[in-house]
């Protein structure tokens, strides 16, 4: 197994459970994370289960694949304003902007077209306190939340771990 190099977070406790947060100050286009799991069968799983599923399709496929991460990144909590995205093509949680130390690092659970799967297990009152919040996470949306030019750029770039 590959030898993973520190990311810049950390785990923390919040008044809701616990956070991925920022270790020190961080600058937009940063890894700060990358999603590991396994791989599963997203009918097999439990309601429990099924709420910390991440779904993606990989770049060339026609078929969406199911994850129940294992690394930091699951505690990388939902933001209708988030600063961070996750890269389609290599599954790592970039910057959309500068944080600060100790902040939270957030993304959109969901951005996705309107006609997605969406299963009701996965439906939630957001709490996050943007000034546009959704108020209730309970389908995909098409989003006009797109990443900046040149974030999305630096996210095509080799991550900080090491292969």
């Amino acid at each position: 197994m590959a030898a993973q190099a520190a990311f810049p977070t950390n785990v923390q406790d919040v008044a809701y459970g616990q956070a991925l947060c920022a270790s020190s100050d961080l600058e937009a286009g940063t890894v700060v994370e990358h999603f590991e799991g396994e791989i599963v069968d997203y009918d097999q799983l439990s309601d429990y289960d099924k709420t910390y599923v991440l779904n993606f399709l990989p770049k060339g496929s026609k078929d969406w694949i199911w994850m129940l991460p294992r690394s930091n990144a699951r505690y990388a909590n939902h933001s209708c304003d988030p600063n961070a995205f996750i890269c389609s093509d290599t599954l790592d949680l970039v910057l959309r902007r500068a944080v600060k130390k100790n902040e939270q690092i957030t993304f959109l659970y969901n951005q996705g077209a309107d006609s997605d799967y969406w299963d009701p297990v996965w439906n939630f009152r957001c709490c996050c306190g943007a000034t546009h919040c959704q108020g209730v996470i309970d389908r995909y949306r098409d989003s006009n939340l797109v990443h900046p030019p040149r974030i999305a750029k630096l996210a095509t770039l080799p991550s900080n771990r090491e292969e």
